[in-house]
């Protein structure tokens, strides 16, 4: 991902660590957060079931170039 100009932070998906299911049975994907003084954190975007289908379906139909993608419901975490 590219800078943000007025923040001068730079967030992008932590590619060396695994995503992940919080214990309350969310998803996470982690990430890594640099400032425009290169400190850099990591931090979770944590998704609900619902916010990872709606996202695997708009990543999907950016992929397809707008072309629909058939997707599965995710099952509840047993």
């Amino acid at each position: 991902m590219t800078e943000h100009r007025r923040t001068g932070w730079r967030v992008e998906r932590a590619s060396d660590k695994p995503l992940g299911r919080t214990h309350a049975g969310r998803f996470f994907i982690p990430l890594r957060i640099t400032t425009d003084d290169q400190e850099t954190t990591e931090a979770h975007l944590v998704l609900t079931g619902d916010d990872s289908e709606r996202l695997l379906g708009e990543l999907s139909r950016l992929m397809n170039e707008g072309g629909p993608a058939p997707v599965e419901p995710i099952a509840e975490q047993a």
